[in-house]
């Protein structure tokens, strides 16, 4: 019997590490779940404010009146639509814009001298976009069409007594294209912000001053704005933080 008991605890001894292993508690596993990419799909509105410089020339009956360059604030709104494939970025957006592009110049004609007076008091821009997306930074084209609202003072001033000066003004819509450029960052999921630079070629176009008659004017405008964007995104977003 004793031999019996002896071989029974021996065994139980030799048992008792492989059931101890059994017995041990495994540490938990975290799962980690791949968050989905962050997307640039979706509406968006948003403000702008920056700047303005214009060139402008003057002829009359194909005589060169001169130039002068304007320049001014300007800010506005904005709103569009992006959509993402890939790294690829595609939208459309409509901006208005009030500006204060103002600018002046004399021209000395022979016993009279004239002056001119230009402001560039709001910009429209319908365009289309295109890019590449580096997961929250978005690298853009711009390009489409443009409204630009002028006003132009024309003033005579006779070079003798009792120089008396004359003065005559227009106000007018003028339209062309634009293409331009920026970079945007997501700075949370919803809400970025962008630095954008437009050229907007308004060509030539005949005036019509109800004094002086119709006078030939070659503009066009570039614009550097600071922009901030609320994003109302759908599917495949997420927070960078």
């Amino acid at each position: 019997m004793r031999k019996l008991l002896f071989g029974c605890a021996l065994s139980a001894l030799a048992a008792m590490p492989a059931m101890a292993a059994d017995l041990s508690v495994k540490a938990p596993v975290r799962e980690t779940m791949a968050e989905p990419p962050f997307s640039w799909t979706g509406f968006y509105i948003g403000g702008h404010a920056g700047g303005g410089w214009s060139h402008k020339c003057f002829f009359e009956d194909g005589r060169d009146e001169g130039c002068h360059n304007s320049n001014g604030g300007l800010g506005g709104g904005q709103a569009g639509f992006n959509w993402q494939t890939g790294t690829f970025v595609f939208g459309v957006e409509f901006s208005g814009s009030a500006a204060g592009i103002h600018g002046t110049h004399s021209t000395p004609v022979i016993g009279v001298t004239e002056g001119w007076d230009s402001r560039v008091n709001s910009i429209f821009m319908l365009t289309g976009r295109g890019g590449f997306a580096f997961d929250r930074v978005l690298v853009y084209a711009t390009g489409g069409g443009a409204w630009v609202r002028d006003r132009y003072i024309h003033t005579e001033t006779i070079i003798a007594p009792p120089f008396t000066p004359r003065t005559d003004s227009v106000r007018e819509n003028r339209t062309g294209w634009t293409i331009g450029g920026g970079v945007e960052w997501a700075i949370t999921p919803n809400w970025s912000i962008a630095g954008q630079y437009n050229f907007v070629d308004l060509r030539t176009h005949d005036v019509t001053f109800p004094v002086l008659g119709v006078e030939r004017i070659e503009q066009h405008v570039h614009l550097a704005t600071a922009r901030l964007n609320y994003r109302f995104g759908f599917g495949g977003s997420r927070s960078p933080y």
